[in-house]
């Protein structure tokens, strides 16, 4: 009785193997492949366009390939003039992730999503602190966000399938005028041109990186 209950447990075992029964599918990579830098080209022309900047440079990727992840990271730097009588110095990190096992989104949505006592559920936006905000970015990929901290900080993190795309902008900014820097109209030091305008250059950034890694 016993060999015959282990007999059918076997062979029950063996169908389920064949049939995938239990196994959580892949995720759709949508083509995307990681054959060079994403910092390479024009992948990053709408943002470095954007900046108006009069010299820029970029770190050769560090690339990292395997059974369950591919990843890609590249660093730009720029520099130019913003505004009047400000120099800026600004850094672009690019992440790219391709996850071939796991699907991303639950962590994806943990780590992004609007949450906390400020979410304004009309909005989807979201005040972490004092600063930071997410904000949902309909129309690219499945699932996107912008994530922005004060007006030197800009995040842009997009879910495609099994890929995550990852571009952020940082700005330190300086005054070059003669003095000190003057006062706005309510009597406080004038602050430079924020990164707020940047947004749809940055998205117009991702949708290039993501589209020239499909090819």
């Amino acid at each position: 009785m016993l060999g015959a209950v282990v007999a059918t447990s076997a062979a029950w075992a063996l169908t389920l193997q064949a049939t995938g029964y239990g196994d959580a599918a892949t995720p759709d990579l949508h083509h995307y492949r990681l054959t060079d830098s994403p910092c390479t080209g024009d992948n990053l022309k709408p943002l470095t366009d954007a900046l108006g900047v009069d010299r820029t440079a970029a770190n050769p990727a560090e690339m990292r390939t395997g059974t369950t992840l591919d990843q890609a990271q590249c660093l730009l730097t720029a520099e130019g003039t913003v505004g009047e009588h400000w120099q800026s110095m600004y850094t672009v990190l690019v992440t790219v992730e391709l996850h071939k096992k796991t699907d991303p989104r639950p962590e994806f949505e943990d780590r992004n999503r609007p949450h906390g006592p400020n979410l304004d559920p009309a909005s989807l936006t979201a005040a972490t602190d004092d600063t930071d905000h997410v904000s949902l970015v309909p129309g690219l990929g499945d699932l996107a966000y912008l994530l922005a901290g004060d007006d030197s900080h800009q995040t842009l993190t997009v879910l495609h399938g099994g890929a995550v795309f990852t571009v952020t902008v940082d700005a330190d900014t300086q005054w070059t005028g003669a003095g000190g820097v003057p006062p706005d109209a309510n009597g406080y030091p004038q602050q430079p041109p924020g990164l707020i305008r940047l947004q749809p250059a940055l998205i117009a950034t991702v949708r290039q990186v993501m589209s020239r890694l499909s090819r």
